[in-house]
């Protein structure tokens, strides 16, 4: 009780300090204290933007929040909110992808971090990043996924490329500091999000994908009373959280609400098609059951306490991969068959903002079941190629072929302070922190060399010059070609640590594409020697 006391004494605390310091924003559910987290960043953590999904809200659509009409109403948002119950993977950077803060089925916040002092008068374009976890596990409070050294950091001196596709020299200039506001939010996972029971409406199904779109209609209404423009937001994600961020420009193609895409080694061709059998398991645990009327075990459902219903998801802390507690399902709204994606692709079905998007070298090394020992490295490149590599690829040529800009890349560095085990590559999430600058602060600490403080500042000057201007900063700012799959215009990042970029044909890594190699229907449960 007296830690209890003493937590809430520290938020007052906290609270009192952001509302001297002028920490604050004034929404449509009354006024936000927030946090100086760095001298040159301001947070507002925990902000809830939409109901919490307990009770009977649960297994329905997110239902936004009411206006407020009092005035004097004050919330405090100096702490992360709680992540949303996790289904967690055993992964190769350990507890940096672990979230911080307690799980909870009232989870449905954003935190926003925005550079300090903020400007009266301009508004700041924005990222908005959804984390990834194969729509399982992952929390904006992991060590990771901390943003600060990227709203902090934009840029000091940074490294640009040469155009030659032969040389990897790299020279410095100066560029000037590109404000840009980043936020992430919390959506519900696994069975909590992605219950898919045919008991609930096929208009409200992919529940935790409607969460992230309820959360950018709450920025739509509010983002400029933190300085942010709500006509300037680029959407950006890894993993599931960019499969979830191309999927909502499918499904709102007419009112997509964001400007850009930044796409990190995801695409939703290959989600799904899910049925109910996770549902139906942890039914069965918590005596909820009816086979013959599932509206009915959906309602008792509702009555069983969160925990556990999570609880029995699984019995232990870490799963293998492969290993399921939900995910999207095909409902022709929010998510379609891979057949029918490639048809609304080919069509241009979808909503025309500029993208950039790219994968790691070795994505498969950070995506299979692995050992300290090691990894199947076929495995590995065969998932690298036909899982990720080939999808981006036909992606980007949907996108173009619709006069979309597009810039694509492929990240290639293996740097020390993200890479814990000497068989590592560049694997899956490797590229995280050094876009986001958090790579100087995952355990075990390795002081980073020269190169890869010139490779974050460089990487981190990129999202910033998209994030600007989707539509040309790229060209501009760094020198980057548009995307033709003809030409020599992909992106190469880092190749052998060296802070450089150069720009390689893509048929040197698509050509495989025409026919590739085919993805072992027991790959995830294979050992990994």
């Amino acid at each position: 009780m007296k830690s209890i006391h003493c937590l809430t004494v520290l938020s007052l605390f906290h609270a009192v300090l952001g509302a001297l310091a002028g920490v604050t924003a004034q929404t449509r559910q009354g006024t936000i204290y927030g946090v100086e987290v760095h001298d040159k960043v301001d947070a507002f953590l925990g902000i809830p933007y939409a109901k919490p999904p307990i009770g009977d809200l649960r297994f329905r659509p997110p239902e936004p929040l009411e206006d407020t009409h009092d005035l004097s109403a004050v919330r405090n948002a100096t702490q992360f909110g709680p992540v949303c119950y996790q289904f967690r993977y055993r992964n190769v950077l350990g507890d940096n992808v672990a979230p911080t803060t307690p799980e909870s089925e009232d989870c449905l916040t954003l935190n926003i971090f925005t550079p300090r002092p903020r400007s009266p008068s301009k508004l700041l374009p924005v990222l908005v990043w959804l984390y990834g976890g194969a729509f399982n596990e992952g929390g904006t409070s992991a060590p990771l996924f901390d943003p600060t050294g990227l709203v902090a950091n934009q840029p000091g001196l940074i490294v640009v490329t040469l155009k030659s596709v032969l040389l990897s020299l790299a020279w410095c200039f100066s560029l000037g500091r590109i404000q840009i506001i980043y936020i992430a939010g919390s959506y519900r996972l696994n069975v909590f999000g992605f219950p898919n029971s045919p008991a609930i409406p096929i208009n409200q199904q992919n529940l935790g994908i409607r969460d992230q779109r309820a959360a950018l209609e709450w920025l739509r209404e509010n983002l400029a009373s933190f300085g942010g423009d709500p006509t300037r937001i680029t959407l950006g994600g890894q993993s599931a959280g960019a499969d979830s961020a191309a999927l909502l420009t499918y499904a709102f193609k007419h009112d997509p609400i964001v400007q850009g895409l930044i796409l990190q080694s995801g695409i939703p061709e290959y989600i799904g098609p899910q049925d109910d059998a996770v549902l139906i398991r942890v039914a069965e645990s918590v005596g909820c059951r009816d086979a013959a009327n599932r509206a009915k075990g959906l309602d008792c459902m509702k009555l069983v306490p969160a925990k556990d219903l999570h609880n029995a998801l699984s019995n232990v802390t870490l799963n293998p991969f492969g290993t399921t507690g939900g995910a999207p399902m095909v409902d022709n709204i929010t998510l379609h068959s891979a057949e029918e994606h490639v048809r609304l692709g080919s069509t241009g079905s979808f909503a025309k903002v500029p993208v950039l998007m790219g994968v790691t070298d070795n994505e498969g090394d950070g995506a299979l079941n692995w050992s300290n020992k090691g990894i199947n490295k076929t495995l590995s490149n065969i998932l690298t190629t036909t899982y990720f590599n080939c999808p981006m690829a036909q992606e980007a040529l949907f996108r173009t072929k619709h006069q979309v800009p597009v810039w694509r890349y492929r990240y290639m560095a293996v740097f020390p302070t993200v890479t814990f085990f000497p068989w590592l590559g560049s694997y899956h999430q490797a590229d995280i922190a050094l876009a986001l600058g958090s790579y100087r602060h995952l355990k075990p600490h390795k002081e980073p060399q020269w190169n890869e403080v010139a490779a974050s500042d460089y990487l981190q000057a990129a999202w910033a010059a998209f994030i600007e201007s989707p539509s040309d900063g790229l060209s501009r700012k760094m020198g980057w070609p548009l995307y033709n799959p003809n030409n020599a215009t992909l992106v190469e990042l880092f190749a052998n640590n060296s802070p450089s970029a150069r720009f390689r044909d893509p048929a040197h890594f698509d050509t495989v594409c025409s026919n590739p190699p085919a993805i072992p229907s027991d790959i995830w449960s294979q050992d990994p020697a």
